[in-house]
């Protein structure tokens, strides 16, 4: 029989050989095994698996959910070659994780964050702009952090742009806006 340690060094190769990147899995799981080891278990069951599942007390339930279907995960694995091992059943922690409601900023809150990035002080003086320019992008457009992040200059017909925006909401835009859209293109 192998030892829990053993078969938790098989387990993770056998998940990042199928693709699985499998970092915080693979770390939990260590300290899972440490915890099993620290009690002197030799096997898993689901006593434990719950007890160090919900160890950390301020943790949200679908944080301890989520642990324990890491370590089923596992002991399903391990059951296959230890019958010893008790795999946790389904639904004992039975919590999902509820997205919050997005909260929808009004014009107001826009320009006092909008006002505040101005206000950053930067020793490049880039700061200011750049978050800005980011706040401002995110308010407009309705993108992600994320893919306003992964955007390159040349993902962004800046001088077509801006011609469009300007002719399109000329009417509309303040100038102060005009020359800060102006402005930020050229940095």
């Amino acid at each position: 029989m192998n030892s829990l340690s053993s078969a938790l060094r098989d387990y993770v190769s056998i998940r990042r050989n199928l693709g699985f990147h499998f970092r915080l899995p693979a770390s939990l799981l260590k300290k899972f095994v440490a915890f099993l080891e620290g009690r002197g278990a030799s096997y898993i069951t689901a006593e434990l698996a719950l007890c160090w599942a919900t160890q950390p007390e301020r943790a949200q339930p679908a944080t301890w959910a989520w642990r324990l279907a890491i370590v089923r995960r596992f002991a399903s694995w391990l059951s296959a070659t230890d019958p010893r091992t008790k795999v946790p059943p389904l639904g004992l922690l039975a919590h999902r994780y509820r997205r919050k409601h997005p909260h929808i900023y009004t014009d107001s809150e826009i320009k006092g964050i909008l006002t505040r990035a101005q206000q950053l002080p930067s020793c490049r003086g880039l700061r200011a702009s750049t978050y800005t320019t980011l706040f401002g992008l995110l308010a407009v457009t309705g993108m992600r952090v994320n893919e306003a992040l992964g955007l390159d200059r040349k993902d962004v017909d800046l001088v077509g742009a801006i011609e469009i925006a300007l002719s399109v909401v000329d009417p509309l835009m303040h100038s102060s806006s005009r020359s800060k859209v102006t402005e930020s293109a050229s940095l």
